[in-house]
């Protein structure tokens, strides 16, 4: 259990670093360059996983195991696209909360399609959650850290939609007796493949190709390092406590963003925030309670 609590605080700090590195990453470099790193991190990172600790993976491909997990590896492959339209547009302290705010989703889709219960606390901090996001569009304010403030919004909030469908059909494939292996595996299969086709087009385009650079390399690979920690946490740990700590990751990453990015907030933006925030850690408290 310890070891489950460490770990879990260290993917809080991984993942909310990760979110600011990436910021800072795909507000200065070209967009195609980021999104072939972001994946050429992954595959390795993955892979890398898959030779260490299963090891047995390597040279087979079962399309059985492959289709039930392609859903999984689409959602992945277009929400690290849409990030990065979002960190552009907007303040990284506002969009972040909204995309960690993807337990919503997860609730309203266990609640329509796995006819799961919705306790009426888990109604009203739903409620808040869109409310703060509502007022969060209607205000938007443009500034040198949020040039389309609203897009950003509306971005992240695309962004919360793939993650929670993402998540429900990572549960599916559980229930059928794959493992996160199979899931890192396929997902590297499919990353690699991907990152060779946007080197391609900064090839054949007359995009210039970003050498990986230090910034280039922490804004792309320190979110992976964070995914797979989660998943070991989640073997030693129970999941109770190892979910809510990692959610603590958008408030390191509010803080992070003010102190590092120079980012400024009014006072009803931090109100929207603290709420959605707030919030989304009691709703998954509440998941595991309730």
């Amino acid at each position: 259990m310890l070891l489950g609590i460490i770990l879990s605080i260290f993917v809080a700090i991984l993942w909310s670093q990760g979110e600011v590195a990436y910021s800072k990453v795909s507000n200065k470099y070209d967009r195609v360059n980021v999104y072939m790193y972001t994946y050429l991190f992954r595959a390795l990172i993955y892979m890398l996983v898959v030779f260490i600790f299963y090891r047995s993976l390597y040279g087979s491909f079962n399309l059985e195991v492959f289709l039930p997990i392609l859903p999984i590896i689409l959602c992945d492959l277009f929400a690290s696209m849409v990030i990065n339209i979002a960190v552009i547009n907007g303040k990284l302290s506002v969009v972040s909360p909204i995309m960690a705010a993807y337990p919503v989703l997860d609730i309203v889709l266990g609640y329509l399609l796995l006819n799961e219960i919705v306790h009426p606390v888990q109604f009203v901090l739903i409620s808040i959650i869109c409310l703060s996001i509502v007022i969060l569009a209607m205000k938007g304010k443009k500034d040198d850290k949020a040039p389309h403030p609203i897009k950003g919004i509306i971005f992240a909030v695309f962004y919360m939609i793939l993650v929670a469908t993402s998540t429900y059909f990572e549960k599916s494939i559980y229930i059928n007796n794959f493992t996160i292996y199979d899931l890192y595996y396929y997902k590297a299969m499919v990353y690699i493949l991907v990152s060779i086709l946007f080197g391609i087009i900064i090839v054949i385009s007359s995009k210039k190709l970003e050498k990986p650079k230090l910034a280039i390399v922490k804004g792309c690979g320190i979110t992976p390092i964070g995914n797979v920690l989660y998943s070991y946490a989640l073997t030693v740990g129970t999941i109770s406590i190892v979910a809510p700590l990692s959610s603590l990751y958008s408030v390191i990453t509010n803080i992070s963003s003010r102190v590092i990015l120079k980012e400024k907030l009014s006072i009803r933006e931090r109100i929207c925030i603290f709420l959605i925030l707030s919030s989304t850690i009691l709703l998954i408290i509440l998941g595991f309670v309730l």
